[in-house]
């Protein structure tokens, strides 16, 4: 039992990683059921993407949907690529939320966790959620969806996986993109010599997730790196970087929207930053007077 395995890394009370390489969730491992939601009138069903790997996704479906056709969204979510899916509460309630406020057909990815499935994996996964996707095969996606706006988001480590793609070629100009919070470091702190901690726990986390890394500058982890392909190679029309000020990730997440403002990409991109906020705190607490404050800045995103 893991109660009696040594903890090595303990993240309470979030997961603890074991000893002996296994992992302790203590939570994102609870299943919300597709459904009607009566608050929002939000309609959610779960589609198998490949059934050889069990990859899937949720849909999310606004109420009302128009007869014109619907941005699309393919939403990753966050737990350090080792927790979490668009299953558990607080991502189908996030979710929801946001279909509804944004009128948009939304596709949450249930991409494979790590250490179980290390990295690549979750990129890997995620790459092949958007080829599905972009194949039209589900029948509110063909009905409701247009390809001419196919959107990218995700927090934490999903917005490190949404990052992922949009520098590579998925088969269409992604019309936005979406960072909350996204998961990125490095060998350096950047300007707050502060972050020592956050520096130590994601050299930690990343090399438990992707065992083959050479470390915090893979340019996986560290887009900024001076190995990383280029950022004028982003593969979309917008970009929009979210931070919150109190999270120890904010440094590198800053250093990476300047670091896309000199690369020459010919995007638009914007920066936010929430105050006296900490690491995700939308999702934690999706209620809150600055989470509805963020959520208002996505709608204006998606209505640009």
């Amino acid at each position: 039992m893991a109660a009696n395995i040594e903890t090595l890394i303990d993240c309470s009370p979030f997961f603890r990683i074991l000893k002996d390489g296994s992992i302790d969730r203590m939570v994102g491992t609870e299943f919300v059921p597709s459904c009607h939601d009566s608050t929002t009138g939000v309609t959610s069903k779960d589609v198998i993407i490949d059934p050889n790997t069990n990859l899937s996704a949720r849909i999310f479906l606004p109420p009302n949907p128009s007869k014109s056709k619907l941005p699309i969204l393919i939403y990753f979510h966050g737990g350090a690529f080792l927790l979490e899916s668009p299953f558990a509460p607080a991502y189908h309630k996030y979710i929801n939320d946001l279909v509804s406020s944004c009128h948009v057909i939304a596709v949450s990815v249930d991409y494979r966790l790590a250490p179980e499935f290390p990295l690549p994996t979750a990129y890997n996964d995620s790459l092949d959620a958007i080829k599905w996707v972009l194949k039209c095969e589900d029948e509110w996606l063909a009905e409701h969806g247009n390809y001419e706006k196919v959107f990218l988001a995700g927090d934490s480590a999903g917005g490190n996986i949404a990052h992922y793609l949009a520098m590579r070629s998925t088969g269409t100009e992604i019309e936005g993109v979406i960072l909350f919070h996204p998961w990125f470091g490095g060998s350096e702190l950047v300007s707050n010599n502060e972050l020592w901690k956050t520096k130590w726990l994601t050299d930690k986390l990343w090399k438990y997730a992707c065992p083959d890394t050479n470390g915090v500058d893979d340019p996986r982890i560290n887009p900024t790196a001076k190995d990383a392909p280029s950022l004028s190679g982003l593969n979309c029309k917008r970009l929009m970087v979210c931070v919150a000020e109190n999270d120890g990730l904010r440094e590198w997440q800053k250093a990476y929207y300047e670091e896309v403002k000199k690369s020459g990409w010919g995007g638009k991109v914007n920066f936010y930053e929430t105050k006296e906020e900490e690491h995700c705190f939308h999702i934690l607490r999706p209620g809150c007077e600055k989470g509805k404050e963020l959520m208002d800045l996505v709608v204006s995103f998606f209505a640009n």
